[in-house]
C-alpha cells in the first residue's frame, strides 16, 4: 500500500495563530468601538456656530428684558410714592425724604427675585425736602456730629458726665446737654462745621434752631454710613444704641412695626408747639432697609399721628 500523502496538521503552530489572529481583532473592534462612542459624545457635546449665536442671543435677550422690568418696576413704585407725598406735602406744613438702602446681605430681602429693583437709592424721593422748618429736638443729631467731631479732634474728652448727658439727650431728648454744648462752642462754630458735612446752618444766635428734611436725611446718611464724625465705631454704636431705646416711639416706630411686626428703628424725634418731627433708620425682619425724615408743622404738642400715618404708608408703597 501506498502511504497518504497528507501530513498530520501541526497543532502547536495552527494554535498560537488562531489566538493572535483573535486578539487582533477584538483590538480592531474595540477600537472601532470607541471611534464611533467618541463621535457620538461629540456630536452631542458640540454646539455649531448657529446653535452658540442663538444661545448668546437669547441670553442677552433675557437679561434685557429682566434689566427692563427692573426699571419698569423701580419707576412704577417710585412714581407712586411720589405721587403719595405730593398730596401730603402740598398744603407746604410737611416735609419727607426718603431714601432706601440696600436690602441685608444674605437676607431674604438680598436674595428676593425683585432684589435689584432696591439698589441703594434708586426709590429716593423727596418732597419739601429743602423746605426749613422747625428743628425741634431733632437738632440734637447735629448736637452729637459736633460733640464726636470734638472728640475725634482731641478738643474734648468723654466723661462720665459726657455719657450721662449724652444718654439723656438722645433716649430722653431732654435738653440741658445739648445746649451746653451749643453755648460752649457757639452757633456760628457748629453752622460752619455742619457746612463741611454738606448740611445749611442749624442754630442762630438768637431763635429756634431748624433744618429741613433734606439736610436730616444727609446725617442719617453719615451715621448709617459711618462717615464723618460718625467714623468712629464705638462712638456710632453708642448713638445707634441710644437711638433705638429713644422712649418716644409713636411715630416713625409704630408705623414700621404696624406694616413689619419686628421691624428695628433707631430714631431721633422732636416736638415744639405744632411741631413734630422724626428722622430715622428702618431694618425690617425680611432684610429691608431705609432712611425716612418726616417733618409737621401742623400737628398737636408731641402728637406723632400724622408721622404715624405718612411713615405707614410709605414702607407699604415701597416694599408692600
Amino acid at each position: 500500500m501506498r502511504k497518504s500523502n497528507h501530513r498530520k496538521p501541526r497543532w502547536g503552530r495552527i494554535i498560537p495563530f488562531a489566538l493572535a489572529c483573535m486578539l487582533a481583532l477584538g483590538l480592531v473592534i474595540g477600537l472601532t468601538v470607541n471611534a464611533l462612542n467618541d463621535d457620538g459624545a461629540d456630536a452631542a457635546g458640540s454646539t455649531s456656530p448657529q446653535a452658540s449665536s442663538a444661545s448668546q442671543a437669547a441670553s442677552k435677550a433675557t437679561a434685557k428684558l429682566s434689566s427692563a422690568s427692573t426699571r419698569n418696576q423701580t419707576a412704577k413704585i417710585k412714581r407712586t410714592l411720589t405721587q403719595y407725598l405730593k398730596g401730603v406735602t402740598q398744603s407746604g406744613h410737611v416735609a419727607v425724604s426718603f431714601y432706601n438702602l440696600a436690602p441685608v446681605s444674605g437676607s431674604a430681602a438680598a436674595k428676593a427675585a425683585d432684589a435689584a429693583v432696591y439698589q441703594a437709592g434708586s426709590l429716593a424721593v423727596a418732597e419739601n425736602g429743602d423746605q426749613r422748618m422747625v428743628a425741634a429736638s431733632t437738632f440734637k443729631l447735629y448736637i452729637t456730629a459736633w460733640l464726636f467731631h470734638e472728640l475725634e479732634t482731641g478738643v474734648k474728652t468723654w466723661t462720665a458726665a459726657d455719657e450721662d448727658g449724652f444718654q439723656r439727650m438722645i433716649v430722653n431728648s431732654e435738653n440741658d446737654y445739648a445746649e451746653s454744648l451749643l453755648q460752649q462752642s457757639g452757633a456760628a462754630a457748629l453752622n460752619h462745621y455742619f457746612a463741611t458735612l454738606g448740611t445749611g446752618y442749624v442754630f442762630k444766635t438768637v431763635g429756634t434752631a431748624t433744618t429741613t428734611s433734606n439736610d436730616l436725611l444727609t446725617m442719617l446718611k453719615a451715621i448709617e454710613r459711618g462717615t464723618g464724625p460718625f467714623a468712629d465705631a464705638a462712638l456710632r454704636q453708642k448713638l445707634l444704641t441710644a437711638m433705638c431705646k429713644q422712649v418716644y416711639r409713636s411715630g416713625i416706630p409704630a408705623a414700621a412695626s404696624a406694616v413689619a411686626n419686628g421691624s428695628v428703628v433707631q430714631d431721633k424725634v422732636g416736638w415744639l408747639g405744632s411741631t413734630d418731627n422724626d428722622a430715622g433708620i428702618v431694618t425690617t425682619p425680611h432684610g429691608d432697609r431705609y432712611l425716612l425724615v418726616i417733618m409737621t408743622d401742623n400737628g398737636s404738642y408731641q402728637d406723632f399721628s400724622q408721622v404715624k400715618a405718612i411713615a405707614k404708608q410709605v414702607q407699604t408703597i415701597v416694599y408692600g
